[in-house]
């Protein structure tokens, strides 16, 4: 039986989901983040499956979403930033808070998210070795492009954005993937992409797997298409990643 135990964190609203005969047992962790405009409820179904593997799945709410919902700011992407931004701030403390309760077995750690959690899964890659596995689900490495597509729709569109957009997002450069590929660093990381994805262009994901994947530091590195699939997560891929995790982890 899988149970589901709802806590806060300091700031960060969390579920845990593990098998209940497994709750004290130190195990595997794996910490998957939501999407955009989402919350930690809407992927339960993925945090099942995955515990159903012994792995222990952390859900936690985003910044400005689920329980810490607040309202979008009209700046184009500047909540979605600030939202990616807060998970890279709270992981160590998730991860300080397993560890410490002696609950992660053999440093176990893995990290996945879909879309905006997919992007945050890249970003965390860049600056935490202690990640064992990653699956990047509709979830482009390449921060920069993504941004400047955005930059490039409000001018399009004739809505405001700061001309400084860019600089207040600096920190990008810093966690984006895509300038930093070796920090892969030989690890396993799983990629997911929809051809006709109508939010994250699919060509961003692939073209970041097509220049790294022959180097040595990549040769764990894989990429799943989905044929005229679009920005949506099915089944049979929630059971790809639960094998993926259960593989590489256990």
């Amino acid at each position: 039986m899988i149970t589901i135990k709802s806590y806060q964190l300091q700031d960060v609203p969390v579920l845990e989901v593990v098998e209940a005969t497994d709750e004290q047992q130190p195990l595997p962790l794996v910490v998957f983040y939501h999407g955009w405009q989402s919350n930690k409820e809407l992927v339960l179904t993925q945090a099942r499956k995955l515990a159903h593997q012994r792995l222990r799945v952390v859900l936690p709410d985003a910044m400005n979403h689920g329980n810490r919902h607040q309202p979008v700011s009209r700046i184009p992407s500047f909540t979605f930033w600030n939202s990616i931004q807060g998970n890279l701030a709270e992981f160590d403390l998730i991860i300080a808070h397993y560890e410490q309760a002696h609950l992660i077995l053999n440093h176990q750690i893995g990290v996945g998210g879909y879309s905006m959690g997919g992007m945050t899964t890249g970003a965390l890659l860049t600056h935490h070795p202690e990640i064992k596995a990653a699956t990047i689900i509709m979830g482009t490495p390449n921060l920069n492009a993504y941004a400047q597509l955005v930059r490039q729709h409000a001018t399009k569109h004739h809505i405001y954005f700061p001309s400084d957009l860019g600089l207040l997002t600096s920190w990008l450069d810093h966690y984006d993937l895509n300038l930093q590929p070796e920090t892969i660093n030989h690890r396993p990381v799983l990629f997911w992409h929809g051809t006709d994805d109508e939010r994250i262009p699919y060509a961003q994901s692939r073209d970041f797997f097509d220049r790294v994947h022959t180097a040595p530091y990549a040769e764990q590195v894989a990429f799943i298409t989905g044929y005229q699939a679009k920005h949506l997560v099915k089944i049979p891929l929630m059971d790809k990643i639960a094998n993926f995790f259960d593989y590489y982890l256990n």
